[in-house]
């Protein structure tokens, strides 16, 4: 009998890491930018683009559907507010 797969094994550690640090500081927090840095060592703008990738997985929907949802509804709204 194979083992089932979870969510969070067919993410990397840092796949989670980023998606749980989403879920807990979602929106535009006054300290996220500064949060980002020091948690994860990246821009707020190279962090946006790692998490909406991540989003686009079928891996990570299957870990929090409704994050997923919620980022790629935010991606989809600051690129309307871009004109692209």
């Amino acid at each position: 009998m194979a083992s089932a797969k979870t969510p969070e094994s067919e993410l990397g550690p840092d796949d989670v890491a980023l998606l749980e640090f989403e879920r807990s500081h979602w929106g535009a927090g006054a300290n996220k930018e500064s949060a980002v840095r020091e948690r994860f060592g990246l821009s707020l703008a190279r962090y946006y683009q790692r998490v909406y990738a991540l989003c686009r997985t079928e891996a990570a929907v299957r870990y929090d559907a409704v994050l997923v949802r919620q980022c790629l509804e935010a991606a989809a709204s600051r690129r309307e507010e871009q004109g692209g």
